[in-house]
This record gives structure tokens, C-alpha cells and sequence, in this order.
């Protein structure tokens, strides 16, 4: 148990944390927005998947931050296509959802054969880029704190500090400017909004857009830093944990922060605990990212129900 605390708490455990929160973290603001404006997005994993492959396949061709901006943009277009058929052809958000899931599902194992010229499983084949680290270790000339500020900021992907960064940008933008109190008012009462003359639908799909944007960014974070390389299926249940992290960070882009981070903990001990206690089967310690996901939905579905029973009790 000493080697297990003195492993958390150690400087290598937090760069693991910060790796694999980032992606966890890129999705559950794109889910976060998209629930803000009322639309649902639980085509998380699909638009993650997609943003793996295409940054994969891109990188091999172009620098990689042609690479990123070629996941955005095949995310945002599936987030075009999910506006298109329940706004325009007002089919249901939740079916549209998955059928794109299942659509990324087999359409990256199709696009991979393509590329690779017929593997199935890996981009192994595919000379592919990774995103750079950014470097700090100019912070070792502090006097006293230097050291140990490097070893905990030094080596993050680019794409970390982004979504640090996005973190307040997505606040601001909510809760600071017009177009956010929009985009919150099209989610908690649409009818009030479209009677001032807003555009309601206009509004919902341009946050569908930027939720696919930012879920396969979080993709592009996985394909090209923390594993380089696409294989099928890689995002694990990446979107769907992040469906739970928008409903346990209470729909707020600093509770998104804060719950990526824990998801992103154990999915960081899921990694390590292999090898301190190599008698817990491999595939038991894999699980503890899903079982985690599920407590803090139950939590949370919990939590909600005596909020919603105290507000019946006061109006008594």
C-alpha cells in the first residue's frame, strides 16, 4: 500500500492523470455545450472515433496540427449531419446519436482497410505524426520550486494547456457574454428565446457543430499523443464516460474540469495498478473507469432526486 501512495503521488502519476484526462476532458465540453442548447449529444464516441482515424490518416500526409484541425472539421461535420437530420428532418436526437456511433463503428474499420491496404485492426503500416510537448523546463531556473515545477508542467501535450484553456473560454462565453445566455435559455426554456426573435434551431446547430469539433479534438489528443497510431474501437467508451461527466461536473464547464479529471484518475490507476499488484486480474482493473462512471451517475441521479423532493417539501 506505501508503493501505491508513493506512486500517486508521485510527479509521473500526475502527467498520466493530466494524459488521460485530456480527452475525457475535449469531450465533455463539446457534450456540455450541446446539453446547454437542449440537444442531447450521445454521439460522443463516434465523433471521437472519427476524430482519431482522421487526424491518423491526415498526419501521415500533413503537419500535425493540419492533422488536428482535419479532426475538427470531420467532427464538426458530423455534428452538421446530426443538426441536419433532427432539426431539418426532425428525426430523434437519441437515434441519431447512436446511428452515428454505429456508423463510426464500422465506417473507421472500412476507412483504416482503405488506407492501410487491408488491415483491419491498426495504423501500424501508416507513417503517422504525434502532437508535440510542450516544454518548460526553462522553469527549473526558479529558485527553490523550479525543479519540481517541471517535472508536474513539463512534457504535457499542446493540446492539455488548449483544453485547460478552453475550460475558461467556454465559462466566459456562457455565463459572460449574450450569445452564452443564448444558448442557455434555448436549453431551459426554448419558447422564451424564439419569442424574442432568436434563433432557436440556428443556435442548437451550431452547438451540435462545435460539440463535434471538440469531441473529435479530444479524439485527435488520443490518436497522436497518447497512443500514435488508430486502432479499431480506441476510444474504449471514452464518449459515453463523458456523457457522465457533463452530468456530474452539474453541467458547468469548471464541474466538466473537475470531473474529467477524476474519471481521467482512475482510468491513470487502471494503468499503474498492473503492475504493483499483478495478482488482480488485467481485465478487473480495466473495469474500474466504467464502474466509476456508473456510482457517479447514480450519485448524481440521486442528488437530483432529493433536490427535486426539497423543492416539492418547500412549496407545501
Amino acid at each position: 500500500m506505501i508503493e501505491l501512495f508513493m506512486t500517486v503521488f508521485s510527479a509521473t502519476f500526475f502527467v498520466t492523470v493530466v494524459r488521460t484526462s485530456t480527452p475525457l476532458l475535449l469531450s465533455t465540453l463539446g457534450g456540455l455545450v450541446a446539453d446547454l442548447s437542449g440537444a442531447l449529444n450521445v454521439a460522443l464516441e463516434g465523433m471521437m472515433l472519427v476524430g482519431c482515424l482522421t487526424a491518423v490518416i491526415v498526419s501521415v500526409f500533413a503537419p500535425w496540427y493540419i492533422a488536428v484541425l482535419a479532426a475538427i472539421a470531420a467532427g464538426a461535420l458530423l455534428g452538421a449531419v446530426m443538426a441536419f437530420f433532427h432539426l431539418r428532418l426532425k428525426a430523434d436526437i437519441i437515434l441519431v446519436g447512436f446511428a452515428i456511433n454505429i456508423f463510426a463503428a464500422g465506417g473507421t474499420v472500412f476507412a483504416l482497410t482503405l488506407a492501410t491496404g487491408g488491415d483491419k485492426g491498426t495504423s501500424i503500416n501508416l507513417p503517422s505524426k504525434a502532437i508535440p510537448a510542450l516544454d518548460l523546463s526553462f522553469l527549473g531556473v526558479i529558485p527553490g520550486i523550479g525543479h519540481t515545477l517541471v517535472q508536474f508542467l513539463s512534457g504535457h501535450s499542446i493540446l492539455s494547456w488548449v483544453a485547460a484553456f478552453l475550460v475558461f473560454a467556454i465559462w466566459y462565453f456562457l455565463y459572460r457574454t449574450p450569445w452564452g445566455l443564448w444558448l442557455r435559455g434555448v436549453g431551459e426554456y426554448p419558447a422564451a428565446p424564439e419569442a424574442a426573435g432568436i434563433p432557436v434551431n440556428a443556435i442548437r446547430a451550431w452547438s451540435l457543430l462545435v460539440s463535434g469539433g471538440l469531441a473529435a479534438l479530444g479524439g485527435a489528443q488520443l490518436a497522436m499523443f497518447n497512443y500514435v497510431g488508430f486502432t479499431r474501437d480506441m476510444t474504449a467508451g471514452r464518449g459515453f464516460i463523458a456523457l457522465g461527466a457533463v452530468l456530474l461536473g452539474a453541467r458547468h464547464p469548471v464541474g466538466a474540469l473537475l470531473a474529467a479529471l477524476l474519471f481521467g484518475f482512475f482510468e491513470a490507476l487502471a494503468v499503474v495498478l498492473p503492475g504493483l499488484f499483478n495478482w488482480i486480474p488485467a481485465e478487473l482493473i480495466r473495469m474500474i473507469p466504467f464502474i466509476v462512471t456508473v456510482l457517479a451517475l447514480v450519485l448524481f441521479s440521486y442528488r437530483a432526486l432529493r433536490a427535486r423532493q426539497l423543492r416539492t417539501l418547500s412549496k407545501i
